[in-house]
C-alpha cells in the first residue's frame, strides 16, 4: 500500500483518514470532521457527546459521599464512570477535571506509616538469654582482594558468641537463619522475654527482619542503639574488637573458603579456650554449663 500511495502522489495520513472515517459516527455525512475533539466534551464510545460539566457532577457526587471523602482516587473514579455511568473517560481529564474543582484526595504523609523503632533502655541482667547484642563486622581476603561480612550475636552475660554468619553478602536473610539456629542451639524458650539490641544498621532495620520477629513464636524484644552511642552496645562491640586484634590482624587468607573456616574455628576458640577476665578468668562455655548445673557463679549482674 505504501508503495502505491507513494506512486500516486497521496499521503499516507490522506489514505488512512479516508479509511479510518469511511463509516461509523464520525463518517463525513454525520456532518462532523476529523480534528481536534471539541473542547467542553467527551466522545463516549457509542459516539455520543458527554458534557465535562455533566462528569464533574459525577465527580461531586462521589465525593459527598463519606466512603470517598478520604479514598478512591482517579484510577477507582475511572472505573466508577464506566459502571455507573457507562462513560468512558481518559483518566488524565479525570485528573485534570478533579484538580480544577478541587476533587483530588489530600496526598498521605508517609510519617504516621513508618515504624517506630524501640529505643535501648537500661537493663539488670542477672542470667544467660536475657539480653543478645549483635552487629556485622567486615574481614579482608587477601588472596582474592574482596572483603566478607561477619555478623555475630553475643550473650551480654555469658559473653557467649551464640550465633555467627560468616559470608561474602550479610543480608536480612541471613540475618534471620542465624538468629534461628541461635535461638534453637541456646535451648531459649518460647516464653522467654530475651532482648536482642543492635544499631540501625539496614539489615536490622529492614522490613523481613522486623515480619521474621513479628512471626517467630519467641517473645522477643528488638531495640536499636541510639545513633553514635556504640557504648550502648558495648559487648559485641568488644567480642569485634577482640576479633580484630587477636585474629584479624594476624593472619593472611588466601582464599574466602580459608577465612570461612577459620573464623568459625575461632569462635570455637574464643568460646570454649579463651578465658575473660569479666566473668572472673573462665571461658564463656563454661559459665554456661555452672549455670545450667545450678552452680554458684562470681558474675555480677550486668547493668547497662
Amino acid at each position: 500500500m505504501t508503495e502505491v500511495l507513494t506512486f500516486a502522489g497521496v499521503p499516507r495520513a490522506t489514505w488512512y483518514v479516508k479509511v479510518n472515517f469511511s463509516s461509523g459516527p464520525l463518517a463525513p455525512t454525520s456532518g462532523m470532521k476529523r480534528g481536534r475533539p471539541i473542547p467542553g466534551y467527551t466522545e463516549n464510545r457509542d459516539g455520543t457527546l458527554v458534557p465535562d460539566q455533566t462528569i464533574v457532577t459525577w465527580l461531586k457526587a462521589y465525593r459527598e459521599r463519606v466512603e470517598f471523602q478520604n479514598g478512591g482516587g482517579v484510577a477507582k473514579l475511572r472505573h466508577y464512570l464506566r459502571r455507573d455511568h457507562g462513560a468512558y473517560i481518559n483518566r488524565k481529564k479525570i485528573y485534570r477535571l478533579c484538580r480544577e474543582n478541587e476533587l483530588l484526595l489530600k496526598r498521605r504523609s508517609l510519617a504516621g506509616s513508618k515504624r517506630v523503632r524501640r529505643m535501648s533502655r537500661n537493663h539488670v541482667v542477672t542470667g544467660p538469654n536475657e539480653l543478645w547484642e549483635f552487629d556485622v563486622k567486615y574481614g579482608y581476603v587477601h588472596g582474592e582482594s574482596r572483603f566478607f561480612f561477619i555478623l555475630a550475636f553475643v550473650d551480654v552475660f555469658t559473653r557467649k558468641c551464640v550465633g555467627v554468619h560468616v559470608g561474602l553478602s550479610c543480608r536480612q536473610g541471613d540475618l534471620c537463619f542465624v538468629l534461628k539456629q541461635a535461638l534453637d542451639h541456646e535451648r531459649v524458650k518460647p516464653e522467654s522475654e530475651l532482648i536482642i539490641r543492635s544499631d540501625n544498621g539496614p539489615q536490622m532495620r529492614s522490613n523481613e527482619f522486623h515480619n521474621y520477629l513479628e512471626r517467630l513464636e519467641f517473645q522477643l524484644s528488638h531495640e536499636f542503639i541510639p545513633v553514635q552511642t556504640p557504648n550502648k552496645n558495648a559487648h559485641v562491640e568488644s567480642f569485634f574488637s577482640i576479633l580484630e586484634a587477636e585474629f584479624i590482624q594476624v593472619r593472611y587468607f588466601s582464599t574466602f573458603a580459608e577465612a570461612y573456616t577459620e573464623t568459625h574455628a575461632w569462635v570455637r576458640f574464643y568460646n570454649e579456650e579463651r578465658i575473660h577476665g569479666s566473668i572472673g578468668m573462665r571461658t564463656p562455655s563454661e559459665i554456661v554449663a555452672s549455670w545450667r548445673n545450678g552452680e554458684s557463679l562470681e558474675v555480677s549482674a550486668v547493668k547497662l
